[in-house]
């Protein structure tokens, strides 16, 4: 299931370049009945003013969905992507969700808004997302102009979460 986040975002994601030098994050959201079927698909940004969006149409479709819960259950599926500069984001998932999986990058920014370096610090969960490096080094930031003309340090947190709440 997780080898759909960097698909998902891939596809909801906007194209201009990244922010470096303000926190950040975005997410996509699928939620699931109990045959496995998409019932909605929601892409949600900071860096955009319009809200949750739905998904592309075979955004979705490419979760995982393998078998089905219990008959009148909805199971919702969060991917997440937290950028922190500066420091490590701290936060945690909402009570009640349960951490699929969390991996923790310590990138470095070049003056020109491309990874200098990456280095994963930390992984978690039963089912740690396939989103890393390889991935965050296709990610095009911003240019910053730095009194110092040093690289800017962050971190990028990937996670996946989920709950399952019963049909209304």
């Amino acid at each position: 299931m997780l080898a759909f986040f960097a698909a998902a975002l891939a596809a909801a994601t906007p194209s201009p370049a990244l922010e470096a030098s303000v926190p950040w994050w975005e997410k996509v959201t699928v939620t699931v009945d109990d045959k496995g079927k998409e019932r909605s698909c929601l892409y949600e940004s900071s860096l955009s003013s319009a809200g949750a969006e739905a998904c592309d149409e075979g955004t979705a479709e490419d979760v995982n969905t393998a078998g089905s819960g219990k008959s009148g259950l909805y199971s919702t599926v969060t991917f997440e992507r937290r950028f922190s500069p500066g420091r490590l984001d701290s936060r945690r998932v909402q009570p009640g969700d349960k951490l699929i999986g969390r991996n923790v990058m310590f990138l470095t920014i070049d003056a020109e808004g491309a990874i200098a370096s990456c280095h994963v610090v930390s992984t978690s969960g039963d089912e740690p997302p396939d989103y890393g490096c390889e991935d965050a080094r296709k990610e095009q930031f911003q240019a910053q102009a730095s009194a110092e003309g040093g690289a800017r340090q962050a971190f990028m947190t990937i996670l996946a979460y989920g709950h399952t709440e019963h049909l209304a």
